[in-house]
């Protein structure tokens, strides 16, 4: 039995629309599925906290289908009870869609417009989910903050990106502009309003091998597992979700003119040959920062922190896909 979850509030409200356009392919494969719409108190979160408990002896795993977007796989991976016998399948249909980026996987649009080569690939990505077999699995970041520990499958950071994340989540443009598939520009409006003010702040990250970097004027300091966050941007060009380390990507004492010449080069990874750009590696990472500020784990912000841990979970997410 498949357990198809689907976030009612991606694609701009479109959830259900998006889900039946994919139905007809679930029902071809001949698997059976049972499909849940979190709403109201009952968050995606919630929905999957329940599946994902004990086994009721039917399965050695229970196969969760996420239909969503980046978002909805971070409710998902912080809802998960047993990782060992729980396995995820993902057909996104968000704004920002950074995992899909990197798993390679096609993105369903919530207005319904597919090319006959997207179709086939999103046909392909189902007929795969429905064979109900380990794909291959996925790190697991982790992020401790006061008392709060929660996942991500993404990134996680402090600063720039974070602070954009929480105008975003509040902004109506978002909405607005995804009714219309530019829901990826308010990411680029807000941050680049937010770049005029230039905001800094001091941060010091130590990692598990004993070095410490200190940053003066950080802009932004982002762990992460996949190359991409916000969008699109390829902040960790070397990134990797499957070796069990973290990459972090640090920006430090930039000019607003500078920064605009560097955020469209993130685009393609190439941001990475600034001095202002610092790029390493870690297992675990303690970054302790001049005061609270906003933290957020795959775009979702988080309670604001001053002295976050960053490491790999020691179980990994697997994937039908």
């Amino acid at each position: 039995m498949l357990h198809i979850v689907v976030n009612p509030a991606t694609g701009s409200g479109r959830g259900k629309r998006i889900f039946e356009s994919v139905k007809p392919y679930f029902d071809s494969a001949g698997v059976a599925y049972q499909v849940h719409y979190p709403g109201g108190e009952k968050r995606l979160t919630d929905v999957v906290r329940k599946l994902s408990g004990p086994g009721d002896g039917d399965s050695d795993y229970t196969d969760i289908v996420i239909i969503g977007g980046d978002g909805s796989m971070n409710d998902a991976v912080n809802g998960i009870v047993d990782f060992e016998r729980t396995r995820i399948g993902f057909i996104p249909a968000g704004s920002g869609n950074d995992l899909a980026r990197d798993l390679g996987i096609p993105v369903v649009s919530g207005r319904g417009r597919h090319t006959a080569r997207k179709r086939e690939e999103i046909k392909s990505l189902v007929r795969t989910i429905a064979l109900r077999k380990t794909a291959r699995s996925m790190d697991i970041g982790v992020v401790e903050s006061g008392e709060e520990r929660y996942y991500f499958n993404i990134s996680s950071g402090a600063g720039f990106d974070a602070e954009t994340c929480y105008y975003v989540e509040r902004s109506g443009m978002k909405r607005i502009l995804n009714k219309i598939g530019l829901g990826r520009l308010v990411y680029i409006l807000i941050a680049l309003r937010l770049i005029l003010k230039n905001e800094s702040f001091r941060c010091e990250i130590h990692t598990e091998d004993g070095q410490t970097r200190v940053y003066e004027k950080c802009l932004f300091a982002a762990c992460m597992d996949h190359r991409y966050e916000g969008g699109g941007f390829m902040f960790c060009p070397e990134a990797s979700d499957n070796d069990g380390m973290l990459d972090i990507c640090v920006a430090n004492d930039i000019s607003v003119m500078k920064f605009m010449r560097m955020f469209p080069m993130a685009v393609s990874g190439k941001h990475v040959k600034y001095k202002e750009i610092d790029i390493f590696r870690g297992r675990e990472i303690y970054m302790k920062l001049d005061g609270p500020r906003h933290l957020h784990a795959d775009g979702e912000v988080k309670t604001p922190g001053d002295e976050v841990r960053y490491h790999i979970h020691d179980k990994k997410l697997m994937l039908l896909m």
